[in-house]
C-alpha cells in the first residue's frame, strides 16, 4: 500500500511542477519574422487568430489559431508592393457576419501621419484582397459602431485635420462621413499617437468616445436616446506634473482595485532619456503616483523607452493589460531599458499588488518581476497576451527586434503552480448571414455564426471568494485598436483559487442589459446580443473548460487504479500458481496412497 501512496503522490508531484516554457516553436513552427498586428477570430471556429506583417512590411497574412502543434497556421495573405502597411484592424465592416481586414498603409520609409485605407472583405472561402483604397486619414483611425447598427464604424482625423465619423453600410461602397462637432471651449488637435478609445467611462452601458490631445483628455459621451452622436461632456488634464519636460505615454484601461470601473493607467517619463519614470492611476478625480520600483536586485535602474518614431512598437510607451496570475487584479507588460552607454531592452511583467507607500485613495501598485522571460531573447521591444491552449490562462507573446531590423514573434506559456479559476466572455455582434449560417468546427460540432468581435460591450461580473466576501470586476471588449494597442477580442477574469458559482454576469451596449446569475466557473461564455433593443431575448452560450485541479485528480485517480489492477493481477498470478503446486501435491499425495 505504500508503494500505491509513494506512486500517486510522484504522479501529481509531476504534474503540478511550475514551469516558464518557451513555446516558441510548438507555436509559430517554422514562421521566424513578423509583427504581430491584431487578433481576432477571422474563420469564426472559436479559436484565435494573429494578423501578422511581414515581408518588409508589404504583406499581412493570418495565421489561423489551431488546437494542434503548431498552434498558428499560416492562412491567407494579402500583398500591396510599394506600400508600407502601419497597422491591421479586424471587424465586420459589411454587415455580412463574416470578419473583414482593414489597413492602413503610406510610402515606404515615411514618417507622415497621413494614411491610406483599404479594406479587405472577408468571404467564406477566405480573404479578398483589395487594392481600391476607400479612404484617407491623418493618424490611425479606431473602431466604434456609430450609428448602433453592428456594423463597425471608424473615428479619426480626415485628410483637412477635421474630426470626422465613417459610417459604413452593407453595400461595400464608400462610407458616409460625419464631422465631429467641435468641444467646448479650447479646440486642440488630436495629439499622435494617440490613446484614443471608445469605452464606457460613467457606467451607463453606453459607450462613449475617449479622445487625447496635447494637454488633456475629452471626454465624449454617448446619448442614451435614439442620438448617434456624442456630446462634449468634460477633460482629464494631465498636465499636472509641474515640469514641462515630460513624455506621456499610451493610456490603458483596467479594473484596477476591482472596484467595478475603469481606470485609466498612464505611464510617464521625464526628460529625453526617460531616465525617472512612473505610471499614474486615475482614481475618478485626478491622477495618483503608484510609485513603482524600476531598480532590479542587482541595483540596476530601469526606465521606459524613449519613443521611437522609427520603431512600429515603440512609437510610444505603451502597457498592455492583462491577469496573468489569475487573481482578479490586471496586471501590465511593458517594455523597459537600462540607463547608461550599454543599453538593453527587456519586456517585463509588472505585477498588481497591494501597496504600502501609495498615494491615497489608491491601495495597489505594481511590481515589476524581474526573472520572467529573462531567457527568452536579448533585445524584445514589445509584449501582449494570448491565450494559447484556450484554457482561460494568459500566455504571452514577446517580439523580439533583430540586428537587421527585423521583428520576431516568441512565444511563452504561463504555467501556474497553483489552480486557479477564470471566466472568459466575448460578446458579438448577432448578425447572421443567411448564405453561411452555420460551419462545422475543428470538433466537428455544427455550429451557428453570430458575426464578429464587438468593440465597447462593458462587462461585470460579481462571486463571493473563499473568505465570503464579495469580489466584483469589470472590463470593457477591445476599447482601443489603433497604435499597436494588441487587444484580446475577449476578456477574461481571473478569479483566483475561488471555486464558488459567479453569482452574477452583466453585459450591457447601447444603453441595455442583460444579467446571467449563478454561472459555472472556468466556463467560456459567448454573449449573442440580439435583437440588440431586447435584451431579455440574448443568448449566452457556455462551454465549460475542466480545471487543473479536476484534471490533476482524474489522472491520479487513474493511475492509483493501474497501480491497484497490477498489485491484484500479481497477487491472482501467484495465488493461481500456489493453488496449482498444491493441486499437484495432492495428485502426487493420491498416487502415492494408492500404492
Amino acid at each position: 500500500m505504500k508503494y500505491v501512496v509513494f506512486y500517486t503522490v510522484c504522479l501529481i508531484a509531476l504534474i503540478v511542477e511550475n514551469h516558464c516554457n518557451d513555446i516558441t516553436n510548438e507555436v509559430f513552427g517554422n514562421i521566424k519574422e513578423g509583427i504581430v498586428a491584431a487578433f481576432g477570430d477571422f474563420n469564426s471556429d472559436e479559436l484565435t487568430d494573429v494578423f501578422l506583417i511581414k515581408n518588409q512590411k508589404t504583406t499581412f497574412q493570418i495565421l489561423y489559431g489551431a488546437d494542434t502543434e503548431p498552434l498558428l497556421v499560416p492562412g491567407p495573405f494579402c500583398t500591396y508592393l510599394n506600400r508600407e502597411i502601419t497597422s491591421v484592424v479586424p471587424g465586420d465592416f459589411d454587415g455580412d457576419a463574416l470578419m473583414d481586414i482593414l489597413i492602413t498603409t503610406r510610402f515606404p520609409g515615411s514618417t507622415s501621419e497621413e494614411y491610406d485605407i483599404y479594406i479587405n472583405w472577408g468571404g467564406n472561402d477566405g480573404i479578398n484582397c483589395n487594392e481600391t483604397q476607400i479612404l484617407k486619414t491623418k493618424g490611425e483611425p479606431i473602431v466604434l459602431d456609430y450609428n448602433r447598427d453592428m456594423i463597425i464604424d471608424l473615428y479619426g482625423i480626415d485628410e483637412f485635420d477635421q474630426r470626422s465619423f465613417w459610417i459604413f453600410n452593407k453595400t461595400r461602397l464608400l462610407p458616409t462621413k460625419i464631422h465631429q462637432a467641435n468641444p467646448t471651449g479650447a479646440h486642440l488637435q488630436i495629439l499622435f499617437p494617440n490613446a484614443n478609445a471608445y469605452i464606457d467611462m460613467n457606467s451607463d452601458f453606453i459607450a462613449d468616445l475617449f479622445v487625447q490631445t496635447k494637454d488633456y483628455y475629452e471626454i465624449w459621451l454617448g446619448r442614451a436616446d435614439d442620438s448617434q452622436d456624442f456630446t462634449f461632456n468634460y477633460t482629464i488634464d494631465f498636465n499636472i506634473i509641474g515640469v514641462s519636460d515630460y513624455t506621456i505615454g499610451q493610456a490603458t484601461f483596467a479594473d484596477f482595485e476591482l472596484s467595478g470601473t475603469e481606470n485609466i493607467i498612464l505611464p510617464v517619463c521625464f526628460a529625453k532619456t526617460c531616465s525617472n519614470s512612473t505610471i499614474l492611476v486615475h482614481d475618478g478625480k485626478s491622477f495618483r503616483d503608484v510609485h513603482v520600483n524600476f531598480r532590479d536586485a542587482q541595483g540596476i535602474q530601469w526606465a521606459f523607452v524613449y519613443p521611437d518614431p522609427n520603431d512600429m512598437y515603440l512609437k510610444t510607451i505603451t502597457p498592455r493589460s492583462g491577469d496573468f496570475n489569475m487573481d482578479g487584479y490586471p496586471d501590465l507588460l511593458i517594455t523597459l531599458q537600462t540607463l547608461g552607454e550599454m543599453k538593453r531592452r527587456q519586456t517585463f511583467l509588472l505585477e498588481n499588488i497591494p501597496c504600502k507607500i501609495c498615494n491615497k485613495p489608491l491601495k495597489r501598485t505594481f511590481e515589476v518581476r524581474w526573472n520572467y522571460f529573462q531567457d527568452m531573447a536579448t533585445d524584445v521591444v514589445a509584449g501582449t497576451f494570448y491565450d494559447f491552449y484556450q484554457d482561460g490562462v494568459l500566455d504571452v507573446i514577446l517580439i523580439e527586434k533583430k540586428r537587421n531590423g527585423e521583428y520576431r514573434p516568441l512565444a511563452f506559456r504561463n504555467t501556474l503552480d497553483y489552480d486557479a479559476n477564470f471566466v472568459k466572455v466575448i460578446v458579438l455582434t448577432g448578425l447572421i448571414n443567411k448564405k453561411y449560417s452555420t460551419f462545422q468546427t475543428p470538433l466537428g460540432r455544427r455550429k451557428r455564426t453570430y458575426g464578429t468581435n464587438l468593440p465597447g460591450p462593458r462587462i461585470i461580473y460579481t462571486t463571493t471568494t473563499q473568505d465570503g466576501e464579495l469580489q466584483y470586476g469589470s472590463s470593457v471588449q477591445l476599447p482601443q485598436s489603433s497604435y499597436f494597442a494588441l487587444q484580446l477580442p475577449y476578456t477574461i477574469f481571473g478569479l483566483g483559487r475561488t471555486s464558488n458559482f459567479i453569482d452574477s454576469l452583466t453585459v450591457g451596449l447601447i444603453s441595455k442589459s442583460r444579467t446571467w446569475t449563478q454561472l459555472i466557473p472556468n466556463s467560456q461564455i459567448i454573449v449573442v446580443p440580439k435583437p440588440v433593443d431586447e435584451p431579455q431575448c440574448w443568448k449566452a452560450q457556455l462551454f465549460v473548460t475542466p480545471s487543473k485541479l479536476i484534471l490533476m485528480s482524474v489522472v491520479a485517480l487513474g493511475g492509483t487504479c493501474l497501480v491497484i489492477i497490477f498489485i491484484i493481477l500479481i497477487l491472482y498470478i501467484k495465488e493461481k500458481r500456489e493453488d496449482k503446486l498444491e493441486k499437484l501435491q495432492e495428485a502426487h499425495r493420491f498416487h502415492y496412497d494408492a500404492m
